[in-house]
């Protein structure tokens, strides 16, 4: 086996042609551990269709990573069907004061709390325990408040409610809360993670068991005959 050939159906180290076989191939139809082609096949792929192990291409496939306009992988960028379940980047949390902590020392600082937000005029209660407390929310952030509660809160008492840190400061006898700040779950923490998790893992295995019919049953033989040849 040559190791530079270029040819209409060129095999070699490095294989040039229209259907190109290599370790390194590239042709409007490549196949090789790097393949570059209209169509390509392999480990590491570029093309209009890439499939491999990282497949780039306007279509892109790739078990371990995936880029292109469309595409389907274990991870990508761009229209890419994420199949690698994802667990997320752990939360950084403030350090949490108690109410208590607030109230007798007049120091500001964050307070694990949850709002309520009222359905019928769109008030907004900050609650722990269970109760109401008699704390103000600061103008500047009431709107952003209750748009954070809408989309991000659960259904509670007819209303919703979305755990929180809110920044308490005391002027004089009254709280007011100045900065509120959602610490959201993470993937797996969310309902339905283990049902979605599911699909994702045996479309994994599927795209592995198509990867090795359409390219490994027919590049690995390759890759053994060429290297023992040169």
């Amino acid at each position: 086996m040559d190791f530079f050939a270029v040819g209409d159906e060129a095999k070699g180290f490095i294989a040039i042609g229209q259907v190109a076989t290599g370790f390194i191939a590239i042709g409007q139809a490549a196949t090789g551990f790097i393949a570059i082609g209209q169509l390509a096949r392999g480990v590491f792929t570029l093309g209009q269709l890439g499939f491999g192990f990282i497949g780039w291409g306007q279509a892109g496939v790739g078990l371990w990573h995936a880029v292109g306009m469309l595409g389907i992988g274990g991870r990508g960028f761009g229209g890419v069907l994420p199949l690698v379940p994802g667990i997320g980047r752990p939360r950084v949390t403030p350090t949490a004061m108690t109410l208590t902590q607030v109230q007798a020392g007049g120091e500001p600082g964050w307070v694990a709390l949850d709002v309520y937000l009222e359905p019928t005029d769109g008030s907004l209660a900050l609650v722990a325990g269970g109760a109401r407390l008699p704390m103000k929310i600061h103008r500047a952030i009431l709107k952003a408040t209750q748009r954070l509660v809408q989309t991000k809160g659960t259904a509670e008492q007819a209303g919703r409610m979305l755990s929180v840190f809110a920044w308490v400061v005391r002027y004089d006898d009254v709280l007011v809360c100045e900065r509120i700040m959602h610490v959201p779950p993470r993937p797996y923490e969310e309902p339905g993670f283990k049902v979605r998790a599911s699909f994702q893992l045996t479309g994994l295995v599927g795209l592995g068991v198509a990867w090795w019919l359409i390219v490994g049953n027919d590049l690995l033989p390759f890759l053994v005959t060429l290297f023992s040849e040169l």
